[in-house]
């Protein structure tokens, strides 16, 4: 392999474990689990076992099949927010070999127009607050059915689904789920993960040692949205690797670890059952971490690891065991991970020097549906993903992240990098959130400015914000674009800062430094 490349490993066990397809694993799985608890909807306090959700999986696939004519080759499109029933239909639509699209339900029409046309979805599973604007585009649709009646019509059927058998699929060349890209810089693409994709994960999770060699039994919340890869894979975790989703252990994007760092209101709750933190999807500061270990001591750790919907996933990751501060940790098993110069791909840097995190192996994506040239763009002739984030690995191979390549901030010739700025803002205690730009400068090409959410009845100066960059940080670093004060840091559902939307707010904003 080429130098300074680090690999993960080999899984001790097998990756399909024996199935031909990701549908007949999951009802392995769900058949071996049994009786056990899977799902608890918390505002309910409706409980599914393993066992109800296959029964109620096999129900919603017969009536795909037969009522819509779902199966190999068919895409189902979900929109909605977290429930029960969403493992439900996933599981269905994957028992059927067809391929699932994730729709954001908080998407505006024109990126709901854009995927509804690029995929056209057979049959589209809508929650009431979704339908809405999936009617909207009904041209695009086969039939649109809804959570509240149609699936509650599945689900009381008596008629058995006993005997579907899911047939068997080229694992590494079929699709069988669509995750969108977040569009912070454009239209969302459809991230094509295949069989194989998402059996790897599951596999990884399986032999993971934050996962398995916990004193407690593992319990997580189903806080993250399901149509984010993030989310997505936690509810197919718990359905093949047999973990509840209630809570003990939080998957979490940064913004969310923020508020536990951060929000007063965390102060009126006995979170004490709550043991790990796993963090995913944007970069999260050593700061912060610091701030929630400190705020709640009976976190053990809060985790960090690194990864992409193009690579289904983690492909950096702390283990329990071995971690460094800062650190998204070192290359996953089965994962290659190197890093190359931004301007001469063809070289791979050596320790401690920045530039662009590749990835390559099992867990990279087949490519975009009906996009070569970005596929094209995304992975090389040689199979490397070219992830588009800076970052470095240092002498023992654990690796940081410094940024997206598109967000650097060019101030004459240095390249500045947005979060760590925003690392040195949210350390300051007055500051609940915050976000950084680069805005045209004539002189300097680009110059930093601050977006900034206050703590609740905190007050603080324009100035005093720049004057406490200024101090930690050199000077190609300080807020000569200004300081915005505002209400709220725009981002997407995986908490990714939509940059671009805030560069159009500063126009017309004038609280500038």
């Amino acid at each position: 392999m080429e130098p300074n490349t680090f690999y993960g490993g080999p899984l001790r066990g097998s990756i399909d474990c024996g199935c031909s397809s990701l549908g007949t694993l999951i009802i392995k799985r769900l058949q071996e689990n049994g009786q056990n608890v899977a799902f608890i909807d918390q505002v309910t306090g409706n409980t599914k076992t393993f066992e109800q959700v296959l029964i109620d999986s096999m129900k919603v696939a017969g009536r795909l099949q037969k009522i819509y004519g779902v199966g190999k080759g068919s895409i189902v499109a979900i929109s909605s927010e977290n429930r029960v029933e969403y493992p439900i239909v996933t599981c269905a639509v994957i028992f059927l070999n067809a391929t699932l699209v994730l729709l954001n339900p908080a998407y505006t029409p024109t990126e709901l127009g854009h995927v509804l046309e690029l995929t056209k979805p057979k049959v589209a599973f809508a929650s009431a607050k979704s339908l809405k604007s999936l009617q909207s585009f009904r041209a695009h649709i086969g039939t649109v059915v809804t959570f509240e009646d149609h699936v509650a019509d599945f689900l009381n059927n008596n008629e058995s689904q006993d005997q579907l058998v899911p047939s068997p699929v080229i694992l590494k060349h079929d699709v069988a789920v669509m995750v969108l890209s977040s569009g912070t810089t454009g239209l969302p693409k459809a991230v094509q993960l295949t069989h194989h994709n998402v059996m790897t994960v599951l596999a990884i999770i399986r032999e993971d040692p934050r996962y398995t060699d916990l004193s407690v039994p593992i319990k997580s919340l189903g806080l993250l949205p399901f149509f984010h890869v993030y989310g997505f894979m936690l509810t197919l975790n718990t359905c093949c690797n047999g973990f509840p989703m209630v809570i003990t252990m939080l998957n979490l994007v940064p913004a969310l670890v923020v508020f536990l760092a951060k929000h007063p209101l965390v102060s009126q709750y006995d979170l004490s059952s709550l043991k790990m933190i796993l963090c995913g999807a944007a970069p999260l500061s050593k700061d912060i971490a610091d701030q929630v270990l400190k705020r709640l001591p009976h976190v053990q750790s809060v985790r960090t690891a690194y990864g992409m919907s193009e690579s289904t996933l983690g492909a950096l990751s702390n283990s329990f065991a071995t971690t460094k501060p800062g650190s998204v940790g070192r290359a996953q098993k089965t994962a290659w991970i190197k890093v190359v110069d931004i301007d001469n791909v063809s070289i791979n840097l050596g320790p401690n020097q920045v530039g662009e995190i590749c990835i390559k192996g099992p867990l990279v994506m087949k490519g975009y549906y009906k996009n070569s040239e970005a596929t094209k763009l995304a992975i090389d002739r040689t199979g490397w993903l070219h992830t588009g984030d800076t970052g470095y690995y240092d002498e023992d191979g654990f690796f940081f992240v410094v940024d997206r390549i598109k967000d650097l901030i060019k101030y004459k010739g240095f390249q500045v990098a947005p979060a760590e700025i925003e690392a040195v803002l949210l350390s300051h205690s007055a500051i609940a959130d915050a976000a950084v730009v680069g805005i045209p400068d004539e002189a300097s090409g680009e110059v930093p400015a601050a977006f900034v959410v206050l703590q609740p009845g905190q007050a603080v100066t324009a100035e005093q914000v720049g004057n406490f960059v200024a101090a930690k940080l050199s000077s190609a670093k300080h807020l000569r674009g200004g300081v915005f004060f505002v209400d709220e840091i725009p981002k997407t559902g995986s908490g990714k800062i939509l940059r671009r939307e805030l560069r159009q707010r500063i126009g017309s904003t004038k609280a500038k430094l």
